[in-house]
C-alpha cells in the first residue's frame, strides 16, 4: 500500500515475497471452529446444492447403473457430474426447497456456535493432528507373507 500511496512500483521479487509472507501467515486468518458444551466439533452448514446431491445421489446412482446395462459401450458418466448438471438446469423453485433447508442449517449452526464455545488454535491442532494420524493408520495396507495386499 505504502509502494501505491507513493507511486512506486514494486520489483518480481519484492511481490514474491509478500506474497509468500501471505501464504505462510494465512493471511485470510484462521477459520473459526467451535465445540458444543459436551465438547462436539458443531458440524459446518451446508449448502442448498449439497442438501439436493444428497437427497437425489442414489436416484442418480440408479438410473446411471441402469444406462450403464443398457448400454456398455456408453461413456461412463459420475454421479456428482450429473447431479451438477441437474442441478444447474433446475429452475428457481425447484432450488427453493434446497436454500430453504440450506437456511435452516446455517441457522443451526450460528445458534449452535452462539451456545457453544471457539476452540483455540492449540485444539484445533490437536483434533486435526489425531485425524491425521487415524486416517493414516487406516489407509496402511499390509502384505501377507506371499506378498499380496490384505
Amino acid at each position: 500500500e505504502e509502494a501505491c500511496a507513493a507511486g512506486t512500483e514494486l520489483s518480481a521479487e519484492e511481490v514474491e515475497e509478500i506474497k509468500a509472507a501471505e501464504k505462510k501467515s494465512g493471511a485470510k486468518g484462521p477459520k473459526l471452529t467451535y465445540k458444543d458444551s459436551e465438547g462436539n466439533l458443531i458440524k459446518a452448514p451446508c449448502s442448498a446444492y449439497m442438501h439436493y446431491s444428497s437427497e437425489n445421489r442414489a436416484r442418480v446412482r440408479e438410473e446411471l447403473a441402469a444406462e450403464q446395462a443398457a448400454n456398455p459401450e456408453a461413456e461412463k458418466v459420475k454421479d456428482m457430474a450429473r447431479l451438477a448438471e441437474e442441478w444447474k438446469t433446475l429452475d428457481e423453485e425447484g432450488k427453493k426447497k434446497y436454500e430453504d433447508l440450506a437456511a435452516e442449517d446455517k441457522a443451526r449452526y450460528e445458534e449452535a456456535c452462539a451456545a457453544g464455545t471457539e476452540l483455540s488454535a492449540e485444539e484445533l491442532a490437536e483434533i486435526k493432528a489425531a485425524e491425521k494420524k487415524a486416517n493414516s493408520k487406516a489407509k496402511k495396507q499390509y502384505k501377507d507373507s506371499e506378498g499380496n495386499l490384505v
